[in-house]
């Protein structure tokens, strides 16, 4: 054998090794891609269930919140409601007490008045009954007076 004949040999065992070596490279670079674009099938996937479960959570989250303003916007008019009815009983209340203070009032001036109608005629009574006795007096002296003028005649 000769280095003419081993030459084209070994060429061409050089390019089937070559050829092999390419082959062996493209199916690697096909099988890269392929797992790349599997990778990012899983990727946009996971992407994508993690945004619906934060978008679910947005959601949730915003009824939580619609839902405690609802409360609380409640919460607040049961309590305007108890404050004005506990005002307007308070006034009610004071508008009762005023009217007792003046009927109070006007039965302490009916009584007071009365007291002193009472005291002025007790006055007059008492007045009258000295006046009586002392006509009865005078009378009385009148007749001892008269009586003794007869007896000492």
């Amino acid at each position: 054998m000769t280095l003419a004949q081993t030459a084209p040999d070994t060429l061409s065992d050089m390019r089937a090794a070559n050829l092999h070596l390419q082959a062996t490279i493209d199916g690697l670079r096909q099988s890269l891609e392929a797992a790349a674009v599997e990778a990012d099938r899983r990727v946009t996937r996971v992407q994508s269930e993690e945004a619906a479960r934060i978008a679910d959570l947005t959601v949730t989250i915003q009824q939580m919140r619609d839902q405690m303003e609802m409360q609380q916007q409640a919460h607040d008019r049961a309590l305007q409601a108890d404050r004005a009815g506990a005002q307007a009983e308070i006034a009610q209340l004071r508008g009762s007490i005023d009217a007792l203070r003046l009927t109070l009032d006007g039965e302490r001036a009916a009584s007071d008045q009365a007291r002193m109608t009472m005291e002025a005629e007790h006055a007059r009574e008492r007045l009258a009954l000295q006046q009586q006795i002392q006509a009865l007096r005078e009378r009385l002296d009148e007749h001892v007076v008269a009586h003794m003028g007869q007896t000492a005649a």
